[in-house]
């Protein structure tokens, strides 16, 4: 009976003093950031700002009041001094809590405070960590903050140089063939967007494609918007916060770049060490920016962010200045990690960002066609629509992200919480917004086609100097399947001017009119302003790509702005020696003679007409038929010859008149369908080289 009672009393002695057990924490403040004071970072040699606050209350969570606790120094880095606690002994207010001013010492590094009860030694324990820095670091910060910066900007421009070397050529085919409707277009746009890994470039490539004539203006609207769903996988990916391992992924993008047999493997190799270099350029920043934890002003500046209109506008000038939205969404999310933002804060800021984008597109149309113009447009006006509608319903979007997201309690706003949840909110919220805007806009494609169409309607653009570039664009040398496509297209257009020269070669025999001289002369000045300028702008697309095939295609588009440029010497050089002579000569051809001129003549166009379709479509089959052609147009003119010798042996007058001019005249025609039928065999030649 005697060992019941006993036990009996150990029970409720035991009961007694848990409930009244001391619960010491670290008090929370949702609108004061770092409120308890751990963590927090000084100079070497001041008072910290803020004073460590510790709550104390019971286990039904009431604080308790005039509770004393004693603060101790645990830990401190080597050889510092000149550290103090305000006071060793504090005791908690009518709130419960205990405050306390803590000066660091002469030295860098941690500071850890021990907090434990003075009066319940079965009380735990707490303990703050204070972090000392040097008197020179904002130097140190701004240094690792560019620093880090200028490294993940590098480190995207090499994944996204590389992705799109590994597509090649081959992405305008791609792109091309999966535009047939809008749901087509769109997932074209996702695939785009992953190969270049920004969707302002890729809107910039858009604009290329149709200037280039790729592709028209209504095709790529779906595109538009895929590019947009496109471009938060890679904010998704940054947020996956893999930093720890990035110098990994940047040796393994270096290591498979030194073994590569090929350039694919080599650009493969490329595109991981950019990814890399992306990592360790936030790691770099968030390093750099660890001591702003606790700096109230630089806190105080971010929470003014949650104002939509503040947010919008500072989103859409640093996307603006970097001209890349997932760049910025990319340092968006380094700076949440640490804590500094709330998804409030960033929502505005995403918002900013999608109308950034749409400046490098608008830049990089100002010198292209009308439906280029169109595209940058419409990019810019779908990206305003989701702004006007989503601004007007941030707090339910923020709730809406959260219900999908990592989230923590609505009342917990510690900058541990918000750096652990906030990066993947930041991602969703991106990918959340694209996708809701596609909902929203899909749909009614036709009528935003129509729309754009009437505010920027066809109509001749003036052209104030004398020659001008009509497809080549020098912002668009990044790329060099776009930038092929223009050269192409201006090369054509080159050929057209050949042709129109050409086509009036023999008037000034005929009609025996000087003035067209003077049309030859400011046909060639046009044709070799054009030749110069397409093996300029070559040049410095290939300056900027090592990719085999876009060299041979560079060196195949210089080779035939090469032949029709020589074409036009032999109009404006040869055939004009003789035609001063001819319209100064009382001569005239004979019908037979006329005739026969008239047919090289017209064989000759057809041969620059048959190779020039040869150039565009790379149609093999077609260059051994040229040949054929030529060796056909050869033997008609040895023909030609042999009957105007015949009409020179019977005495015909006007044959004996014009037999010189007349055999030069068939020479040079014979000399212009050799160029034309070489515009063809490089074709050929260039496959051939490929092959062994």
């Amino acid at each position: 009976m005697t060992k019941l009672k006993i036990s009996i009393f150990c029970f409720v002695l035991l009961l007694a003093i848990n409930l009244n057990a001391l619960v010491i924490t670290k008090p929370q403040n949702p609108s004061v950031y770092s409120y308890s004071g751990d963590k927090q970072t000084q100079t070497v040699g001041k008072t910290c700002n803020s004073p460590i606050r510790v709550l104390v209350t019971d286990d039904a969570g009431n604080p308790v009041i005039g509770h004393e606790l004693r603060f101790s120094l645990i830990a401190f880095p080597e050889n510092a001094s000149g550290y103090k606690i305000e006071n060793k002994i504090v005791y908690t207010d009518s709130t419960g809590i205990a405050i306390n001013n803590i000066k660091l010492g002469d030295t860098e590094g941690d500071y850890r405070i021990l907090v434990s009860s003075n009066e319940d030694v079965s009380a735990d324990s707490i303990v703050y960590t204070l972090t000392a820095r040097k008197k020179s670091w904002l130097v140190f910060l701004i240094m690792g903050l560019f620093g880090g910066l200028a490294m993940f900007l590098y480190g995207m421009q090499i994944l996204s140089k590389g992705m799109q070397a590994v597509a090649g050529s081959r992405m305008r085919s791609i792109i091309s063939k999966f535009t047939y409707n809008k749901f087509a277009a769109l997932i074209s746009g996702v695939v785009l967007t992953l190969m270049v890994q920004s969707s302002s470039v890729a809107t910039v490539m858009l604009v290329g494609f149709v200037q280039a004539g790729i592709m028209s203006f209504t095709q790529t609207l779906g595109m538009l918007l895929g590019a947009g769903i496109g471009t938060t996988i890679t904010a998704q990916l940054i947020a996956l916060n893999i930093t720890d391992y990035a110098l990994f992924i940047v040796a393994a993008g270096f290591i498979l770049m030194l073994i590569a047999k090929s350039t694919k493997f080599t650009n493969i190799g490329k595109s991981i060490l950019g990814l890399g270099l992306l990592f360790f350029g936030m790691y770099i920043m968030s390093q750099a920016m660890f001591p702003l934890r606790s700096d109230e002003k630089f806190l105080n500046l971010l929470i003014k962010l949650e104002n939509p209109f503040v947010g919008i506008i500072v989103g859409f000038v640093f996307t603006a200045l970097i001209q890349s939205s997932a760049a910025f969404i990319g340092i968006m999310i380094t700076i949440a990690s640490l804590g500094f933002l709330s998804l409030e804060a960033c929502i505005p800021l995403i918002l900013g960002t999608n109308i950034g984008t749409g400046v490098t597109a608008i830049l990089a149309s100002l010198n292209s066609s009308r439906e280029a113009k169109r595209v940058a447009f419409a990019h810019t006006l779908f990206k305003l629509i989701g702004v006007l509608i989503f601004v007007w319903w941030i707090p339910e979007f923020a709730a809406l992200v959260k219900s999908i997201s990592p989230h923590l309690n609505a009342s917990d706003s510690s900058v541990e919480s918000l750096a652990n949840t906030v990066p993947r909110q930041i991602a969703n919220a991106h990918t959340v917004f694209s996708i809701g805007l596609t909902i929203l806009i899909l749909p009614f494609l036709k009528f935003y086609s129509k729309l754009i169409m009437k505010i920027i309607p066809d109509k001749p653009v003036e052209i104030f100097e004398e020659f001008h570039l009509k497809y080549i664009n020098s912002t668009l040398t990044a790329s060099p399947a776009i930038a092929l496509g223009l050269a192409k297209k201006e090369t054509e257009r080159m050929s057209a001017k050949v042709q129109k020269m050409l086509n009036i070669s023999l008037t000034p025999f005929f009609d025996k009119d000087i003035s067209i001289l003077d049309k030859w002369q400011k046909l060639e000045n046009e044709i070799d302003f054009l030749k110069n300028n397409i093996n300029a702008y070559l040049i410095s697309v290939g300056a900027q790509s090592t990719d085999k095939d876009g060299f041979n295609d560079a060196y195949q588009i210089m080779y035939v702005a090469k032949e029709l440029e020589m074409i036009a010497d032999i109009v404006n050089t040869n055939m004009r020696r003789q035609a001063e002579k001819w319209i100064s000569l009382d001569a005239k051809f004979s019908s037979e003679g006329k005739q026969e001129l008239e047919v090289m003549l017209e064989k000759t166009l057809k041969q620059i007409s048959r190779s020039m379709e040869v150039f565009n479509q790379f149609n093999l089959e077609k260059v051994v038929h040229i040949k054929k052609k030529f060796n056909k147009y050869a033997n008609l003119a040895e023909d030609y010859e042999m009957q105007h010798y015949e009409r020179l042996v019977s005495q015909n007058p006007v044959s004996l008149s014009s037999s010189d001019t007349h055999l030069e005249l068939l020479g040079l025609l014979q000399a212009t369908s050799r160029h034309a039928t070489n515009i063809s065999r490089i074709m050929l030649n260039r496959d051939k080289v490929e092959d062994k």
